[in-house]
Formats: structure tokens, sequence, C-alpha cells
């Protein structure tokens, strides 16, 4: 009963929040970051929300969108508290800034003291977050959705962000990285439909996650594509055909995640922009050699509905990443902690 209270007590502070809206200059911008990987030094812990604070000077987003592995939760010392006291230490940013954000959980956040469900509710407490928790039916914890709302009419919805939680290792008994769920793809079939309904037609969507799926080897493999693939995808171990219900609903204009610290490519995936933000902590590995910490830009154009992306680094520069038409060695497997799997592996 008091774990009910607090579940009505999250969502009753969520609804009072503010509707996001697009500026008045008509350009909505998401600022992507993933992988910060706190809790492992404190010195590094610094320079990572140095980082922050540099990007969000540099770039005045609107939004921020983290997408996993915010925290190293295989440093945890074994003390009480441990994983809150690492979580308000990065999230003093955005006390700082003030700026609204949201977060979908990475494959390490929760190898702490707090299960997944626990930080999603650690997290729902920040007023800025927008961070909601799934059903208890929907594996993981952080996937849901965000509609953000026309510049001119706090009423009429513009586009959509979803958020999906691709859990954390081995995915229907296959080892290997986690996967986003069959009940999460159920979830995101209703939820469009529902939504489809409510806002008047179908709306664009942006789509973040912490694992690649499998798609991310065939879009570099057989598409234009600008940024760097310095180490092998580390894709969900399994496709479960969430990127299939992306494609059948038709509604998905950009999909990126965070989870392989070297890679920061984008590639325009059968007219929808798919890839990686660049890695943003100073935690862990990576970025790639030569490559600054940072960030990806989302910045969405409100009328005519439009997208441009860009990588946003440290020193306030953006990367001018260039086309890359030789590809290489092409991967078919996903890189994993065990055999790799091919993308022709799919879960039915």
């Amino acid at each position: 009963m008091f774990a009910q209270i607090v579940a009505l007590l999250f969502a009753i502070a969520l609804c009072e929040k503010p509707r996001l809206q697009f500026g008045q200059d008509g350009v909505f911008k998401i600022l992507q970051m993933s992988d910060l990987h706190c809790g492992e030094d404190l010195e590094k812990d610094n320079n990572t929300t140095r980082v922050m604070r540099s990007l969000i000077d540099a770039e005045n987003p609107n939004f921020l969108a983290y997408t996993g592995d915010m925290v190293s939760g295989y440093a945890w010392d074994k003390t009480p508290g441990w994983y809150k006291k690492i979580w308000d230490r990065w999230t003093e940013v955005i006390y700082e800034k003030k700026i609204p954000y949201a977060y979908t959980l990475g494959n390490h956040d929760n190898e702490a003291d707090l299960t997944r469900r626990q930080i999603v509710e650690v997290d729902m407490q920040n007023p800025y977050s927008y961070t909601e928790m799934c059903p208890e039916s929907v594996p993981g914890a952080s996937t849901y959705v965000v509609p953000v709302y026309s510049s001119k009419d706090p009423n009429t919805v513009i586009m959509n962000m979803w958020f999906f939680d691709s859990q954390q290792y081995n995915c229907l008994g296959v080892q290997g990285f986690g996967c986003v769920a069959h009940e999460v793809i159920d979830w995101y079939y209703e939820t469009s439909r529902r939504l489809e309904k409510e806002q008047g037609g179908k709306k664009p969507g942006v789509a973040f996650m912490h694992i690649p799926p499998q798609e991310w080897m065939y879009a570099w493999n057989h598409f234009d594509s600008v940024g760097t693939k310095a180490q092998l995808v580390k894709c969900q171990s399994m496709n479960t055909g969430i990127m299939a219900a992306f494609r059948e609903r038709n509604e998905m204009v950009a999909i990126f995640t965070g989870h392989d610290h070297k890679n920061d490519f984008s590639v325009d995936y059968d007219n929808v922009l798919v890839g990686y933000t660049r890695k943003t902590g100073y935690g862990s590995y990576g970025p790639a050699d030569g490559k600054l910490h940072g960030g990806r830009i989302l910045k969405i154009q409100e009328q005519p509905f439009r997208i441009e992306t860009y990588i946003i680094q440290e020193d306030g520069t953006v990367d001018k990443q260039e086309p890359q038409p030789d590809k290489g060695v092409k991967q078919d497997m996903c890189d994993c902690m065990h055999p790799p799997h091919s993308i022709y592996e799919y879960a039915k």
C-alpha cells in the first residue's frame, strides 16, 4: 500500500509540471548526453559536470535527454545511500541550470544499491525531471513518452519524445546485452495508437534508448553516414522487433542511443536519423582517440517540421563530422561479452 501511495504522489507531481513547448522562435532544441559514468573518481566526476555545464552554456537547449549509464554502478563501495549520493553529484548541474530533462536507464546504473525502479523513483523527485515510471507489466523501469506542444497553442502536440528501457544483460535467454522487450513493444503499439487518436493524428517522434538495436550495424554498413565508428557495435543480443514496430507505425524521425563510448556516427536510414551521441562523461573509457567529450544536439523546427543534428564538444565547438564512404570491414555480429550474435538473429 505504501509503495502505491508513493507512486501516486510521484504521478501527481509529474502531472503538475508545465507542458513542454517549442520556443517563440519555433525551435525545440534537445541536448542528448550519455554515459557520464559518475562514481568512479571525484576528479573524473568534476570533469564530467564541467562538460555538462559547457555543453549547456554553448547551446542553451530547451531539454536534456540522458540515455543511460549516468552512474557506474559497478564502482559501488558497498555503503548505504551510495547511488543517491552520486546521483546528487551530477544532477546538481540540472538544479543549477534549471532545464527540464528526462532519463532512460543503461546497463550499469542498477549495479549498486538501488534497483531500476528505485532509481526512477529517485529521479522523479527532481522538480526538473520529466522521467516517468513504466507500468509494472513492462520490463525495465524507464519506458515512457513525453509530448512537446506548439509554441502558439499549448494544447496542440507537435511531436513526442519516446524513451525506451533496453534493460541490462541478456535477452530471452540469449547471453549478451539487454534488449527492448516484447512487452515494451506491445506498450509502444498501444500507446502510439492511443496518442494518434488523442493528439489528432500521428505526430513525429524522437526515440532514445541506451543499448543500440542490431540495425545500427546494418545502417552503418549500407547507408550514408557521418561521424566515427571506432569500436564494434555492442548491440542488443536479440532483435526483438522494435525497429520494425517503428517502421510500421511510421512516426519516428530520429532514434539515438549511447552505450558504445567510441562511436558517435549518425546515419540517414531510409529517411530516419539513427545513431549515437558523443560520450559525455570522463568515467570509464572513450570517446574515440582524438575526440573531445560532448553530446548530440537535435535542433527541431516546428513549421515546417524538420530536424537537424550535430555533435557539440566540451570546448563549445561543433565537431565537423565528415561523411564515411569507406566503411572498412562490415560488421554483422554484435560485439558482446559472450559469443557474438548475428543481425539475422531475430526473436519471434
